[in-house]
């Protein structure tokens, strides 16, 4: 991921006191500690398969402020203005919520790939400890306090946020729901973007393989071979091919081809838990996809092994007894270790 900031602002806000200190200034990025710290906290949240992708409602004030910011010439640009009124909305659901906090909202004018975007991350303060240094009667005295407004470190996951492509207008965001006013609100989508979305890639992956499963056991097919034939699929897919995103409708061509009717069940129950039609292939997507194919047994043995050795008889043979009971045979082992 490659990142290059150009701007940025930080408004402190908190609801638990009622006080906001709104920045008049933008942040020092010739200051390599906070251009890293930044940086990396972007590069991070880049990287999250629980994003979801947003589209904008017609009537989102969030889109006509962003809107006339990049209608501006850059160098005239105001993120200032437009760092007020994501700081304001923001406070005005955290300021309303059942349950109030205290956080730090951080608004970027970057570049990310290459590409224009507006972030805004959401800092959840924390309470720590720090020192104090104390000097009485020519004594000095160190003491431990309580700091009640510590920012998250680089390696923490910030948990809401949202990123707005300069070029297209399509969001990035991950949200999280509380109660406002009396109704479940998510402060991100609701409040703030005012936008639709689709489930996260790993919501969506998740729900692809829980489906695939319940559809197989159903209709008394063999749920491993699904999985198996799944996990080939994605992969690859990824690696021959390149994808950037999955798709259900080609996920149900490969993995029940020639079974009409579970084909038809399973489509019909990706639609019902509103998976989009194209997957992004994060690095979750992909992890999942080529982890092992895990058996368990109620005789106590457990077995992992990789995807495609599950129809390939050179590896492994399962085979069905007369009594029932069932024997896996592991073919062509050249060596045993004991772990």
């Amino acid at each position: 991921m490659i990142v290059g900031l150009k701007h940025a602002i930080l408004h402190i806000l908190d609801a638990n006191s009622g006080v906001t200190v709104f920045s008049d200034d933008e942040l020092d990025l010739s200051d390599a500690m906070v251009d890293s710290f930044i940086t990396k906290h972007i590069d991070k949240v880049c990287a999250d398969s629980g994003a979801r992708r947003g589209e904008f409602n017609e009537s989102s004030g969030f889109l006509y402020h962003v809107k006339e910011y990049i209608a501006s010439p850059e160098e005239e640009r105001d993120l200032h203005s437009l760092s007020m009124f994501i700081a304001e909305r923001l406070y005005e659901g955290i300021s309303h919520a059942e349950n109030t906090e205290s956080c730090d909202v951080l608004i970027c004018d970057c570049n990310i790939n290459e590409r224009p975007a507006i972030a805004v991350l959401k800092f959840d303060n924390k309470v720590g400890y720090t020192h104090r240094v104390l000097k009485e009667d020519g004594e000095v005295r160190n003491e431990i306090i309580n700091h009640y407004a510590i920012l998250p470190s680089a390696s923490t996951a910030v948990r809401e946020y949202a990123f707005i492509d300069q070029t297209d207008l399509t969001i990035r965001f991950k949200g999280q729901k509380r109660s406002i006013d009396g109704e479940k609100v998510d402060l991100m989508a609701d409040l703030l973007l005012e936008c639709s979305f689709d489930i996260s890639s790993r919501e969506s992956i998740n729900a692809v393989n829980r489906i695939a499963k319940k559809v197989t056991e159903v209709n008394e097919g063999d749920s491993i071979d699904t999985s198996a034939r799944m996990k080939r699929y994605v992969v690859e897919s990824v690696e021959k091919e390149d994808l950037k995103f999955v798709e259900p409708q080609k996920i149900a061509d490969t993995v029940f081809e020639g079974r009409p009717v579970m084909k038809a069940e399973f489509l019909e129950e990706v639609r019902k838990a509103q998976v989009p039609e194209k997957v992004e292939v994060t690095g979750y997507v992909t992890k999942k996809m080529s982890s092992n194919i895990k058996l368990s047994t109620d005789i106590g043995v457990d077995l992992s092994f990789p995807a495609e050795y599950y129809s390939n008889s050179d590896y492994i043979e399962i085979i069905n007894n007369d009594d029932g009971t069932i024997s896996i045979k592991i073919n062509n082992i050249g060596e045993l270790k004991n772990k």
